[in-house]
């Protein structure tokens, strides 16, 4: 037997807990990564509002999808849902992220320090060797994390309704995503020559390598 749909009300109610759940998760984003919170934590904000992003709830909240109408709050719910699946990981990484280190110049620099360290350091072969740390840091310590996130996303998505996350963003929130890409495509088409072109002789003339010579680190150190 399916559970019974949304009232107005509920409806109502439920836009205004999105509305403080949001609020609340934008404050943390941005006092965490504004470095004005030394701690990341997501797992109070989802616990206060669990009725929100609970799989039954978001389940009912799909029942009441007519066309556009309420399709962008049934969204909401499941990627609240999914969210709070991979909450934990999220706070994991970003924990991570304040204490890998590597050295350079004698001391340590943290991991979120490298990309404004490379990119106001004018030796190629430095930057290089910060960018490579950078790396090994992150395929060592950070991508199994987030590898986790996505296989966790992956096997929940079913319960939403849809096979994969790629259905689910196409099928269930009616996403144009193939048009998307035509589109997408044909810009890159029509653009592609101007770019490579453009881009060639800024890089040249601002870090001193061409566009096909150019690594990472280059364009670090071109958008400084």
């Amino acid at each position: 037997m399916s559970e019974p749909t949304f009232s107005n009300r509920e409806l109502d109610s439920y836009r205004a807990g999105a509305d403080r759940f949001i609020a609340e998760l934008d404050e943390e984003y941005y006092l965490h990564y504004a470095g004005l919170k030394p701690k990341f934590e997501l797992s109070p904000i989802y616990e206060r509002h669990a009725d929100l992003t609970d799989l039954e709830t978001v389940n009912r909240l799909g029942q009441t999808v007519r066309g556009r109408e309420n399709l962008e709050l049934f969204r909401f719910g499941c990627e609240g849902y999914l969210g709070e699946l991979t909450r934990a990981r999220s706070e994991e990484i970003a924990e991570l992220e304040t204490k890998l280190e590597t050295q350079h110049d004698g001391g340590p620099v943290g991991y979120r320090m490298l990309p404004p360290t490379i990119a106001n350091t004018a030796d190629r072969h430095t930057r290089a060797r910060l960018e490579q740390a950078r790396n090994e840091l992150t395929e060592e310590h950070l991508n199994p994390l987030y590898l986790d996130a996505v296989q966790t996303v992956n096997r929940a998505v079913p319960a939403l309704g849809a096979a994969t996350y790629f259905n689910l963003y196409r099928d269930r929130f009616d996403y144009d995503l193939e048009g998307l890409a035509v589109q997408c495509r044909a810009f890159l088409d029509s653009t592609e020559r101007l770019y490579e072109e453009s881009m060639d002789r800024v890089l040249r003339a601002r870090v001193g390598v061409g566009l096909a010579e150019a690594e990472r680190h280059d364009l670090r150190r071109f958008f400084r």
